[in-house]
């Protein structure tokens, strides 16, 4: 069965942040190729098919949307992911059932921000600072530029992993 899954999160950036939202993340899925339960997969808009983590095979499930906007401070992200699904067991825990939507869900989401103010000094590398956010942060997150301290970034909370 085709299955469908939304991520969505949101970050507020400062005037003094340049915030771009990465097409790579990284998602808890029960993969029906190796048959485990709460493998994690890495994904990249565009890309056929993930890459499961266990043994580094590709695994049926892609982003088949990636929409990023900007609302005043508000950055937004929506991926939706697709994947084919179907019940089985956990092949080395057989007692452990897989679910369209893994029992633990968690989604790792990367970025990169840059400083205006260390751009503005005329620092070269002013947009070097990879970051990312994982559902089991402690919420709220702050991120700072790490050669002037100005704060550029906040997380309110974790992002959002919903069956569609």
């Amino acid at each position: 069965m085709l299955s469908h899954l939304e991520i969505t999160a949101r970050v507020t950036v400062t005037p003094a942040a340049h915030f771009v939202w990465s097409n790579r993340l990284e998602l808890a899925h029960d993969c029906l190729v190796c048959l485990r339960v709460g493998r994690f997969v890495q994904l990249q808009h565009g890309q056929p098919y993930g890459l499961c983590t266990g043994n580094e095979h590709p695994a049926p499930i892609r982003v088949s949307g990636f929409d990023a906007s900007d609302h005043g401070a508000d950055r937004l992200l929506r991926c939706r992911v697709t994947s084919w699904w179907a019940p089985f067991a956990d092949q080395m825990e057989p007692g452990v059932q897989a679910s369209e939507l893994t029992a633990e869900p968690w989604v790792g989401l990367n970025y990169r921000v840059g400083c205006h103010s260390c751009r503005d000094a005329g620092v070269d590398d002013w947009l070097g600072q990879e970051g990312s956010l994982h559902s089991d942060l402690t919420w709220p997150v702050t991120s700072s530029c790490p050669r002037c301290q100005t704060e550029l970034v906040t997380i309110a909370e974790p992002p959002q992993i919903n069956l569609v």
